[in-house]
């Protein structure tokens, strides 16, 4: 090796120095062994100890590093420096070299490498790598996607690193609606390019959140590092790339100040896919049955789905699916029950360690749960019971993900959150002999139960007896419920049956015997047209439509209704006088079912009623609607008035009436019931009145 090739460079080591100087050092020179020569030093002014490094500069690898090494250690002896470096400003060291500035007195070290750990950047990339791996964060993470219109969706981290390691020239400004998912995302971003440096020292750049001050400003200003940080107003005065990350509320609310778009390329964080999720659980899993098992209940309940797909969940859902990979259940319910029990009561204990506290904060939760099951949305504000918790800020991402917002912007919480809290509330209520209150409300059974199994046997036990008699009603509803369908089933296809039997014998019958026989017929004719019309009649009692409210006015559904009646029975005065502004609040399937059963009912109450009349009349009466449908025939008794709601109930034994069914009325009192309508008979009217009332439609105005 030439010596010429370690001759310093004035120009190179001014360089040098510049940046000890940057960084607080104190930079000396004095005169040099060899004539003509100068030794150049820097000590730092802060700190107890103050090293003294001898430092010379290279302006390229040294072709034998030992050698190099040894003159440098040469030097420092007789220069009387605590360390001595070799400083190389373009290039890279040897393949297989690296430095370890903490143990080694004399070290070699590119210049790129020496401004990112005077700067103080590399240990705190460094220091974010314990903690991280202190953590177990690398293993946590669970990859997110960029929304980048020019390459789609890229993994987020892996977009960061191409970003930083391309030379940028324009800042990067990462955009979510909710900065834990940014604040992962460069944390682990971080991470990966800490893990290069150690690699690769001389050819990493590094992101920092350090401010462009000292030597982190050289660090920035030569492309070594890019800062990080969520500055939204230094963007526009920024003379280097950076990467900033900021909530998409903030980004908008600052436009519109600026009038202008902020200087950069917008991205925005996605929350992870489900397929993402999904991979990153099958990665971490035992088993394949394990992993079976967990994407059936992925799949069997979207809520469970919710919970494991939240990020902030993952790390302590794994914990909790790991912790029953061998419990036998009877199938995903079941299971599923086990795991969300297991997670909520590991973030309870983390939020309040001891028990007393956290029974009494489960409290107004409870309180909450049931409100949502009443209503269908909760008032609570999500998590402010916790809130001044000294753990509440590590597990608030957890909690707010049992949270969601309506289309209205009503809080609703996870169904599983809320399940398990109603168990416990019954647990607790059944235990201390308070059953009854709680028992009469219709909870959804499946994971409530499966909760309370969890959560107290015994209790579930007691549940189970008192809701015996409601279980066995059920069942036999259910019972009914088939076989009146089947009835109906039945009765159809034997009317369609006898219907094309007598039409083929009238079609082989001589005239004459036709005429002989059209009683008889006629009277087949009926009684078919009344088994059809019990089939009918007795499919909807069964099948109540629930199609959703809505605005429906109420004269055009009436005229529909009366149209065919009208028809079918010209002798009728039918008088309709319904205002066209009326509006009521109702399912358009379920209304035109009241009213046809209502005013047919008046209409053949009046077939044999000389001059017969039908009036309908609609009032409103405050925030409902009433609707009189008024015949003049025979009446109802008094003692027939309630009982001809019933099914099957009728007055219309056939003569002179077309025979009833003893479904009209019953279906219509049925379906109102259904649409939180009501249906009576008025006895007080002259003539017969039936009424039905509506609740009106008002505008949300």
């Amino acid at each position: 090796m030439n010596d010429d090739e370690h001759e310093p460079v004035v120009a190179g080591e001014n360089a040098v120095a510049r940046l000890f100087e940057a960084a607080d050092y104190e930079v000396s020179r004095a005169v040099g062994l060899e004539p003509g020569s100068v030794d150049w030093f820097a000590t730092p002014r802060k700190g107890l100890v103050h090293p003294k490094t001898y430092f010379r500069v290279w302006t390229r690898c040294p072709e034998g590093i030992d050698v190099a090494l040894a003159e440098l250690e040469e030097k420092r002896r007789t220069t009387g420096a605590d360390r001595a470096l070799g400083v190389l400003i373009e290039g890279s060291l040897p393949p297989g070299y690296t430095a370890d500035l903490r143990t080694d007195v004399c070290a070699a070290i590119s210049y790129r490498r020496l401004v990112l750990e005077v700067s103080g950047i590399a240990d705190d990339v460094r220091e974010h790598m314990k903690a991280s791996e202190a953590k177990g964060d690398p293993g946590k993470y669970v990859p997110r996607r960029v929304d980048d219109r020019e390459m789609g969706f890229p993994d987020a981290v892996s977009w960061i690193k191409e970003w930083v390691s391309g030379g940028p020239t324009f800042a990067a400004i990462v955009i979510s609606d909710d900065l834990a998912d940014c604040f992962a995302v460069v944390g682990q971003a971080i991470y990966e390019l800490g893990v290069r440096f150690l690699r690769e020292p001389d050819d990493t750049v590094l992101l920092a959140s350090y401010r462009p001050t000292g030597a982190a400003r050289l660090a920035y200003e030569h492309g070594f590092a890019i800062r990080v940080h969520t500055d939204i107003e230094s963007l526009r005065s920024e003379r280097r790339p950076s990467l900033v990350f900021l909530e998409r509320s903030e980004v908008v609310d600052f436009e519109k100040r600026a009038r202008g778009y902020l200087p950069g390329k917008y991205v925005k964080i996605c929350a992870p896919a489900p397929s993402d999720v999904e991979r990153w659980f099958i990665d971490r899993l035992a088993s394949p049955a394990l992993v079976a098992r967990f994407l059936a209940a992925r799949e069997r309940e979207p809520e469970f789905q919710e919970l494991t797909n939240a990020p902030a969940n993952v790390p302590r859902m794994l914990e909790s699916v790991l912790a029953f990979r061998d419990v036998p259940s009877s199938g995903s319910a079941q299971w599923i029950a086990y795991v969300v029990h297991d997670y909520i009561v590991k973030v309870m204990r983390e939020i309040f360690p001891e028990e007393a506290d956290s029974l009494a904060q489960f409290l107004p939760l409870e309180d909450a749960a049931l409100t949502q099951f009443s209503l269908g949305w909760t008032s609570v504000e999500p998590g402010y019971q916790f809130s001044s918790r000294r753990t509440w800020g590590a597990l608030q991402d957890q909690v707010l993900t049992w949270y969601k917002s309506d289309s209205e912007g009503r809080v609703q919480m996870n169904a599983l959150i809320r399940d398990y809290l109603i168990a416990r509330r019954i647990a607790r209520e059944v235990v201390a002999g308070a059953f009854g209150s709680l028992s009469r409300h219709q909870f959804p059974r499946e994971y409530v139960f499966l909760f309370l199994s969890i959560l107290s046997p015994e209790a579930a036990a007691r549940f189970a007896e008192g809701r015996g008699a409601e279980v066995r009603a059920d069942i036999e509803a259910e019972v009914e419920r088939r076989l009146q369908l089947t009835l109906a089933h039945q009765l159809k296809r034997s009317v369609g049956a006898i219907l094309m039997n007598v039409q083929h014998i009238r079609e082989n019958l001589a005239a004459a015997d036709v005429a002989q026989f059209q009683y008889e017929f006629s009277r087949i004719d009926e009684e078919l047209a009344f088994q059809a019309a019990l089939a009918e009649q007795t499919g909807r009692w069964q099948e109540v439509p629930n199609d959703p409210p809505e605005a429906l006015a109420l004269h055009e559904l009436v005229d529909d209704a009366a149209a065919p009646l009208r028809r079918k029975y010209p002798d009728v005065l039918c008088e309709i006088d319904v205002s066209v502004s009326l509006l009521v609040r109702a399912g358009r399937v379920g209304l035109r079912e009241i009213l046809h059963c209502l005013m047919e009912n008046a209409f053949h109450a009046i077939a044999s009623t000389p001059a017969p009349r039908v009036g309908i009349r609609a009032t409103p009466e405050g925030d409902t609607v009433r609707l009189d449908i008024v015949d003049n025939g025979p009446g109802i008794r008094a003692e027939d008035r309630e009982r001809i709601f019933e099914p099957y109930v009728t007055t219309k034994k056939g003569g002179d009436q077309p025979l009833g069914t003893g479904l009209g009325l019953a279906i219509a009192r049925r379906y109102a019931a259904r649409l939180g309508a009501q249906v009576g008979l008025d006895p007080d009217r002259e003539g017969t009145c039936f009424f039905a009332r509506f609740v009106t439609w008002r505008d949300a105005s």
